[in-house]
């Protein structure tokens, strides 16, 4: 199989991200393509920074419930063979729960893995990123990685980031797949994968966004940026 990014250059040599929206997804599917979208959770309420399990227990809200099954309904036609899988952490749990009840999948079955969550196979030692978690600069410390590549706790940027796409894909079996992760987690992905140039404040992800894999029928791997567009949260801890 072929790997090819998905985002164009523009003038100045910086990437322009591929943008895939509901229906971009739906067209995706149609031509043939297997497409794997790697979600943030929905709406949350901000974390406990003396937390290190980084809100294990902590669950979406109401709007994130229903946000999830707008998201779910959105894509009621690609319910047939839909796949799950979500970090063991409960908001994103409930968020791939809540996606499948909207597509008209209830009950589904949500497995949970780790390479989704705290697990992540961009984690060197999740202690130590726990530490810069609950420090207050988060995105200091988030857009640093991402321009360096290096951060405490933290693999080598394209090395963690090409690691949890490997996991990802040795685990998608299906034609379409939902795997709710972390803002962080996925943004990592995307910019190590070189989907994106990098994020600001301003263009994170929101609740439900997040990366998607589109596996083309010619045999071409594509990766590209997903926004639902059903939220405007950011929550950056």
């Amino acid at each position: 199989m072929t790997a090819s990014g998905c985002a164009a250059v523009d003038s100045n040599g910086g990437l322009v991200p591929e943008t895939l929206d509901f229906g971009g997804v739906r067209r995706e599917l149609a031509r043939g393509s297997r497409v794997l979208l790697m979600v943030r959770h929905a709406e949350r309420r901000k974390m406990d920074v003396n937390d290190p399990t980084f809100g294990e227990t902590l669950p979406i809200t109401a709007t994130g419930e229903e946000t999830s099954r707008e998201f779910g309904r959105r894509l009621a036609d690609c319910a047939d063979g839909a796949q799950f899988l979500s970090s063991p952490l409960l908001r994103t749990r409930m968020t791939a729960r809540c996606i499948a009840e909207g597509m008209g999948l209830d009950p589904a079955v949500v497995a949970d893995a780790d390479p989704l969550g705290n697990g992540t196979p961009v984690f060197a030692d999740q202690r130590a990123v726990f530490e810069w978690f609950r420090d207050g600069r988060f995105f200091d410390h988030v857009f640093e990685y991402f321009a360096t590549g290096r951060g405490p706790g933290l693999a080598e940027l394209r090395a963690g980031a090409r690691e949890l796409e490997r996991w990802a894909l040795s685990v998608f079996t299906g034609r379409f797949g939902v795997f709710a992760s972390h803002d962080f987690q996925i943004a990592a992905w995307l910019r190590g994968m070189d989907a994106v140039d990098g994020f600001t404040r301003e263009t994170w992800l929101r609740f439900l966004d997040g990366g998607a894999i589109v596996l083309g029928a010619d045999g071409f791997v594509r990766r590209a940026l997903f926004r639902a567009g059903l939220s405007e949260g950011v929550c950056g801890v």
